[in-house]
């Protein structure tokens, strides 16, 4: 009630002055206005910006843990190291889990979750790896890269996991002949 009663005071100030001076003032209003709005939207922007890049700065470790553990697996026996262990997966799957609820974007909550629940239904051994756990794995390292702020326009199925699996195209040859 009271904003009404002030806007319609100005207002009825506003249309009793000279048709000049408030072409005058009009100007001049609109001019302060969209000057504050501007300040206010920018800081709002920079805030955001800034929000972002906390967050990112708090997701790259988290996200390079997964990449490590991921190449580690896929690696170990090529480079004369020992897969891990199920315990150490377990720890590994327990201790990312926490920081992906607290950090992760609802994308890569949802690839964590897929990896998760094909990596069950799958055995990761690699002389028994599946096609959907390869893919699965694509989708996770396409969600961290799209958490981190690329938008893998150009990327298409099978060139992450390309980089570092030789014989993808015989593994998807393989699954398309089980079905």
């Amino acid at each position: 009630v009271i904003g009404y009663w002030v806007l319609s005071s100005i207002w009825g100030v506003f249309l009793s002055v000279d048709q000049k001076l408030r072409a005058g003032l009009l100007a001049a209003f609109t001019t302060v206005i969209v000057s504050i709005m501007s300040v206010h939207f920018a800081k709002y922007l920079e805030r955001k910006a800034e929000i972002l890049s906390h967050l990112r700065e708090k997701k790259i470790p988290t996200y390079e843990k997964i990449v490590q553990f991921i190449f580690r697996i896929t690696f170990a026996e090529k480079l004369g190291n020992e897969r891990p262990t199920d315990h150490e997966m377990i720890k590994f799957m327990t201790e990312i889990t926490q920081e992906i609820v607290i950090w992760g974007s609802d994308e890569m909550v949802d690839a964590l979750y897929d990896f998760r629940m094909q990596s069950i239904k799958d055995t990761a051994s690699e002389e028994n790896m599946h096609i959907d756990v390869l893919f699965t794995v694509e989708n996770l390292l396409l969600a961290v890269r799209k958490d981190l702020g690329h938008n893998n326009k150009n990327l298409s199925s099978g060139k992450i996991l390309g980089l570092f699996v030789n014989d993808l195209q015989e593994h998807i040859s393989q699954s398309k002949e089980g079905f």
